[in-house]
Parts: structure tokens; sequence; C-alpha cells
């Protein structure tokens, strides 16, 4: 039987390597050297691209922004609603975005009430959305805020949170966890947030839980650290990072595996060696025979090919980004080593799907895939709104969890007042009982005084055709 951590559960200190990344704080066109060589990686995988990489930046896309504000350059990959104005960034601060304009329907879960208003001319509201945004990780993670920002938009467009526009305030702390704190302190105390949703924390989570909760602020997130789960601030959005790892891998053992390798990030070292003790010490653990950390950029991976091939292992379990997958599966395939993989959706980028290596890829994903649309409104909600939105986005693991924190906020936010606090979202959130957004993720229940409770589940992503596939559905394993 699965546990979910407990308060007293002892989280990772999160630092990231000094090799991994810079400290800067501001998102910027173009990520690190690792970074650019883990693209052209992925560029060189899957062939010929007729779309550029794009690296990660913040965008303001408000008809005028507050006085003294000041915005980065335009996000290439998201589209900007109508009277849209950008500008450079300056370093040391987080970029400002407001996205009104253009229409689309929401889920109907996340939905307001039939009696909202229809346009977004109350007093604006302010969130914050906190990550390592750019870096060595922003190639996993870079599609998270250019699809929040697309929420945004389409959000507006319907009256924004009962009438108050949404302005997004994206930060990107590069992995640092001092750069967090800053960020969260300039977010909370200069731009005056609601909230912060959207957040992927990799680093440094029980800093910022601890600051977050001693300004009564609420966060919406990823529910990687299993601080998540623990706090009265925090919101997670999906299942425990965990259960998605013991759900996937039940579904390899009930596939006929019996001898697992698995191999772990070096740059996320303190979180991805949490995981692979979690593995190693549940009833999956047994399975698994062979561990390795390896780095993200590693130039080769077939030593620890040839040992899991002299093992006779029969699948391997990958807590990796997809081009250092999809690398690693090459390196075994070259040997003549092709076990079955297992990425987690909250690692599958827009390119993995692209990328020959991976066609057979085990996918347990945090969310609904974005290929579940036909029959599932929330999704194809989702799809219509990034068409409109963000049509050169892409579809990815992280992409999806930004929109479902997205769909969370407006459906805590339906009922906030003329001048809506921090309080006024917390009211709301202590109102989600049992709540999948339409189906999008895993049923989630947040309630006053008690830790944030998530079915231990996770959904079930494919590829085919060189798009990301849902072979079950919006069914859920568990």
């Amino acid at each position: 039987m699965r546990t979910r951590p407990s308060a007293t559960t002892k989280r990772p200190s999160l630092w990231l390597r000094a090799t991994a990344v810079t400290t800067a704080v501001l998102i910027v066109g173009s990520g690190c050297g690792s970074r650019a060589s883990d693209t052209e990686i992925a560029e060189a995988l899957r062939g010929p691209s007729t779309t550029g990489a794009a690296g990660a930046a913040t965008v303001d896309t408000s008809a005028a922004g507050p006085v003294g504000s000041v915005a980065a350059p335009a996000v290439p990959d998201a589209a900007a609603a109508p009277g849209s104005t950008t500008a450079g960034s300056k370093a040391g601060k987080p970029a400002a975005g407001v996205t009104p304009g253009g229409a689309a329907t929401p889920s109907s879960a996340a939905a307001p009430a039939a009696t909202a208003p229809k346009v977004a001319d109350k007093s604006e509201v302010k969130i914050g959305m906190l990550g390592p945004w750019s870096g060595v990780l922003g190639a996993v993670t870079a599609s998270a805020p250019k699809t929040l920002q697309a929420w945004v938009a389409n959000q507006n467009a319907k009256g924004g949170l009962n009438g108050h526009p949404i302005k997004l305030i994206v930060a990107d702390d590069q992995g640092d966890p001092a750069t967090t704190l800053t960020l969260a302190r300039r977010l909370v105390e200069s731009d005056k947030i609601l909230a912060m949703a959207g957040n992927i924390n990799l680093f440094g989570f029980p800093q910022l839980e601890s600051y977050m909760r001693s300004k009564n602020v609420p966060m919406l997130g990823d529910g990687i650290d299993p601080g998540w789960y623990s706090s009265p601030v925090s919101f997670p959005v999906t299942s425990h990072l965990g259960d998605q790892i013991l759900a996937g891998l039940q579904l390899l053992v009930s596939s006929g595996t019996s001898k697992m390798g698995m191999l772990y990030c070096l740059e996320v070292a303190a979180l991805c060696t949490y995981f692979r003790d979690k593995t190693l010490a549940s009833p999956m653990g047994k399975y698994i025979v062979q561990n390795y950390q390896v780095s993200l950029v590693a130039p080769s991976y077939t030593s620890q090919c040839l040992r899991m091939k002299q093992a006779n292992i029969d699948a391997i379990y990958l807590l990796m980004d997809t081009a250092g997958a999809a690398r690693l599966v090459q390196d075994c395939a070259v040997q003549g080593f092709r076990p079955k993989v297992m990425l987690l959706g909250l690692d599958a980028t827009k390119d993995m799907p692209t990328i020959p290596a991976l066609k057979d890829t085990l996918v347990p994903g945090a969310t609904a895939s974005p290929a579940t649309g036909q029959g599932l409104p929330a999704v194809e909600n989702y799809r219509r709104a990034m068409a409109t939105y963000g049509p050169t986005v892409g579809e990815s693991g992280t992409g999806m969890l930004a929109w479902v924190a997205g769909e969370m906020l407006a459906l805590a936010g339906k009922n906030l007042p003329a001048a809506p606090t921090s309080a006024d979202l917390f009211a709301g959130l202590w109102t989600v009982k049992n709540e999948t957004l339409g189906g999008l993720t895993v049923p989630l229940t947040y309630a006053k005084g008690k830790n944030a409770v998530a079915k231990p589940c996770t959904f079930l992503w494919g590829v085919a055709n060189n798009k990301f596939s849902a072979p079950q559905g919006a069914k859920l394993f568990c």
C-alpha cells in the first residue's frame, strides 16, 4: 500500500549543483549552454523541425501595465491579445503580464456561475508564477508559463475571476533556491499578488513554503515536493509524483516486467534521490535490480546500458528529461538492448512525440493527456484556447499542469468580492471536494486546517503519429 507523505516527512534540501545552472533571476531569450546542447540533441534525434526551439521568456500582454512596471520580451510561442505591449527586461526583477481579449469556453467544472460577469471590468487581480523556466531545466518547463499566459487570455475573455481581470507575473528562479525566495518576496510584497499558480518548485520549497505561510498567500502548483501535502498554504493540483511513479511501475509489472533498471537525474539531485529512495522502499522496489544517477547531458550512457543488458533487465524507469531519455534509449539500442521504457508525464516535452526512440514509451501523466479531447469537454476547451492564444506552444506535461492550475484558480475565484484578498481565495479553495476539473486531474480535496488530499493515481499518455495520444482515455490507474 502506498502512503502519503505526512507533515513530519523529511523533505530534501533542494539545491541544484553549481555546474547545472546560472544564478540569473529573470527569464531570458536563450538558455544556458547546457540547455542549448540539450535542445540541439533533441532536434537531431527527431530530424528537421518546422518550428524553432523557443527560449523561456515572460510577456506583458496588457493594454497598459502599472506605473513603473517592467516587462520582458514577448514569448514567441504565445499569442498576445489585441492591444498588447512588450518591452525589455530589467535584471533582478520578475516581469509582468496581463492577457485580456479573445474567446473560448472554460471547462464546466472550473467555470464561474451562470450569472458571473462576462466582462472583466472590475479591479485587477495579480497572480504570480514561480519556477525554473530557463537554464538546463527550461527544456522541460518552458511550456508552463506560456500555457498559463494562454489560460489567462482565455479566462479574461470570459470575465476573469468573477469580473476581475487577471494579471500574470512570471518569475524565473533558474533553479537557485536563494533566488526563489528573493522573487517570492518581490511578488508578494512589491507586486501584491493574490496567489501563486502553476508553480514548479524543484528547489528550495521548504523555504518558499515557510515564507508564503508567514504571509498567508496560497500557492497552486506541481505537488512534486512532498511538502505540498502538509502545508496550509499549498494546494497541489495533481497526485503526488511518488504516486504517479508507483502507478506507472505497477503498469509495467502487470504487463509482465520482472526486472527493472532505474536512472535518475544528477541535476535535480536531492529530489531525484528522494524519489529513488521512496521507490526502492515501496512494494515496487523489489523489481528494481539496478539504479544509476546520471547527468541529463552526459556524452554517453553506454556503460549503464551494457550493465543492464548483462543483468537481463526488461524495463527501465527514467527520471530524466526528454532529450536525455532519447539519447539513453538510442545508446542502449546500439548495444542491442531494447527494454520497455517509462518516462514521467511531467518530463514529457512537446518534442517527445517526434523522437522515434521514444515512440513506445510508457508515460504516466500527472494530468489527463492533451489528446483526450474527444468526449472530454475540459480537454476540448484546453485545445480550443491554446489554438487561439498559444498556437505554437505545443503540448507537454508541464504545460498541462499549468493549465490545470489555472482551472483550479478559476474554480476557487468564481465568487471573489469587489475588493478581493488572499483570504477570499483561501475560502474558495477550501470548498474544493473530490474535484477533477472535468476529468483533467485526479480527485482533489482541500479543507481548512487539513492537508490536501489527492487520489494516488495516474493517467496514461502515449505517442501515435508524432503526437501525444490517450490510449486509455481519461481512465485513472491507481
